[in-house]
């Protein structure tokens, strides 16, 4: 995954390796550890989900776009924009959170439905 000074990669055993800029605490050196089945790299900030459908967050949250104590959920997916992040969960609805100056990550209720009134795909089916 590219941030925009930063880059991560999933490694055989489910860590990640880290590189470029870490003024933020985007790219720590020796990596991140854990079982993670996807990453994600937004501007300053970095995304990985465990296997157990949850999100691991670090690097700048000045907008809420990292939590440190990650996101809870059963995700299948996940996206990291430039100050906003998603996932999509196992129900094929959409988690938003972050910066949302131009509706990017809807986080209010009527929103939030509206994107999710109707689920998105979750399956890939090669043809």
């Amino acid at each position: 995954a590219a941030g925009y000074a930063h880059s991560l990669a999933l490694r055989r055993d489910g860590s990640i390796a880290c590189w470029g800029r870490n003024g933020d605490g985007q790219a720590p050196p020796d990596g991140v550890d854990g079982e993670f089945i996807a990453i994600a790299a937004g501007v300053f900030h970095s995304l990985a989900l465990r296997r157990d459908g949850s999100v691991a967050c670090w690097g700048k949250n000045s907008d809420g776009q990292a939590p440190p104590a990650g996101v809870d959920g059963d995700f299948i997916a996940i996206s990291a924009g430039s100050w906003h992040s998603l996932a999509l969960r196992r129900d094929g609805s959409i988690a938003c959170w972050g910066d949302n100056l131009h509706g990017c990550a809807p986080t209010e209720e009527d929103d939030t439905a509206r994107l999710n009134s109707t689920p998105f795909m979750t399956e890939v089916h090669v043809l």
